[in-house]
């Protein structure tokens, strides 16, 4: 019944435009949502004989942990959205953490690595909330915390979700996306042999690839660094990261590719079918689905450091002339860099592309409210990213053969999806007025012109407070 309760105010809080308005309860639920999320992952793992999350976390926490950059992601975000009296002695203790920690692995003659005193510290500084601190103080550090720790979290999930996806998936469809890709002039192998000739560009891609979550909370410090003071804007950078996180690993399990420097190149040995990337386009007569090595992941449709690069361009261009140059840049780099390296075609990062406009659709001016025209948007954007999968697997031939023409079908589809996108995004400006005031029963003409210039002096002031209101959170999302 509480669980129908929270879902029913959400909903009609959503349907309106109005901000969400969390009371203890709902976070007891959310958070109760997201373990219980959590540990049917670790049993799904478990059935599949491979280590869950819980398996992964744990590791990280007292073992050696991998991927540091989204531990150090999650550690940024959380020391943006805390109170600012916190961030240094926080900061402080996870660095010295991380060095006494080292200092034992260095000793031994074991390389250095970075988790352990990110993920100590996270759960002390909780903890500490929940012991020392109070009222606005303790749920602005609990929230913090929180968001850093659901950010590593949730990357365990994904990395979960990569090896079941070579679980469920024994063959794959690369040889379709090879052909489509000709549509569009093979730029994984132009772009490939680029890369290949030039090892100082593929140590600048490598770092743009690796550090994207670091990149994310780059944006994020601005569009969250006055959180503790002003509370959350409506909508920032994270809700639209972790959902493409959360969403885009299911199209995974239905559109399984590995991408050209494993199907057709040798970054595995002996798993590939023809080594040519990305010197020569290989011989494909009939495409099929083919039988692949189950130890590589089907993660490339769609290119989710694309998705991702995108979503940080998005946010980015809403705030100062840097960030907006810092978003084409950082997405460019990440689209030489999943081309480059052979990670992904050009059809997984159009992919990409077209569902991070689609995810952003249903976030973005949360004041508007779900609109028919939101939905109506939605639904495109989802359909045009169902066709592009569909053409891609049962028209790859006739795109290869078509030329010019297919790919450019290719980029018009993506471009729609943009100008649709655009229409919730440059909506004109429009100002939420709670006006939570009934007019008494009117009695006569007296009572009428009172009552009306109550009603003005109301909405009057109900403005000006959402006028102050929205100013402090376009101030914490400026960048």
């Amino acid at each position: 019944m509480a669980a129908q309760s929270v879902l029913r105010t959400w909903g009609e809080q959503l349907r309106s435009g109005r901000r969400l308005e969390f009371t203890g309860r709902t976070w007891t639920f959310v958070v109760a949502l997201l373990i219980a999320f959590v540990l049917v992952i670790e049993a799904i793992a478990r059935f599949n004989h491979i280590r869950g999350p819980v398996g992964l976390l744990a590791t990280d926490l007292v073992g050696r942990p991998g991927i540091g950059e989204l531990k150090m992601a999650g550690m940024l975000l959380a020391l943006v959205c805390m109170p600012a009296r916190l961030r240094v002695p926080v900061l402080a203790s996870t660095v010295g953490l991380e060095l006494l920690w080292n200092a034992q692995r260095w000793t031994v003659g074991n390389p250095g690595t970075v988790g352990n005193g990110i993920l100590f510290v996270l759960l002390g500084t909780a903890v500490l909330a929940g012991w020392r601190l109070h009222g606005a103080e303790r749920a602005a550090t609990l929230k913090a915390v929180g968001l850093g720790l659901l950010l590593i979290v949730m990357g365990r999930v994904g990395d979960v979700w990569l090896v079941l996806s070579s679980r469920a998936n024994t063959s794959v469809l690369d040889e379709y996306v090879e052909l489509a890709d000709r549509a569009l002039g093979s730029p994984s192998w132009a772009v490939g042999s680029v890369v290949a000739q030039h090892p100082w560009l593929t140590e600048i891609l490598m770092k743009v690839y690796v550090y994207l979550p670091v990149a994310a909370a780059v944006i994020a410090f601005f569009q969250l660094r006055n959180s503790a003071r002003d509370g959350f804007p409506r909508h920032h950078i994270v809700r639209t990261f972790l959902l493409i996180g959360m969403v885009g690993p299911v199209v995974y399990f239905l559109f399984p590719v590995v991408g050209p420097v494993f199907a057709f190149g040798d970054e595995l040995p002996g798993a590939g079918w023809q080594a040519v990337w990305p010197l020569h386009l290989p011989v494909i007569g009939d495409p099929s689905a083919l039988p692949f090595d189950s130890i590589v992941p089907r993660n490339c449709m769609p290119s989710l450091h694309t998705a991702w690069a995108m979503c940080i361009l998005l946010h980015g261009w809403r705030g100062s002339p840097a960030s907006k140059v810092f978003g084409v840049v950082w997405l460019v780099l990440t689209t030489g860099a999943t081309l480059g390296f052979g990670f992904h075609y050009a059809v997984d990062v159009l992919a990409g592309v077209v569902f991070t406009l689609t995810v952003e659709a249903a976030l973005t001016r949360p004041e508007l409210g779900w609109t028919r025209h939101r939905v109506a948007v939605i639904a495109f954007g989802t359909v045009a990213f169902t066709a592009l999968l569909a053409s891609t697997r049962y028209l790859a031939v006739e795109l290869a053969g078509s030329g010019f023409v297919g790919g450019l079908s290719l980029i018009v589809l993506v471009l729609v999806v943009v100008a649709a996108f655009l229409t919730i995004e440059l909506y004109p400006e429009t100002v939420e007025v709670p006006v939570d005031v009934t007019a008494p029963p009117l009695r006569g003409p007296a009572d009428a012109v009172a009552a009306r210039a109550l009603a003005g002096s109301a909405r009057a002031w109900a403005g000006a407070a959402a006028l102050t209101r929205a100013a402090k959170k376009d101030a914490s999302t400026r960048l």
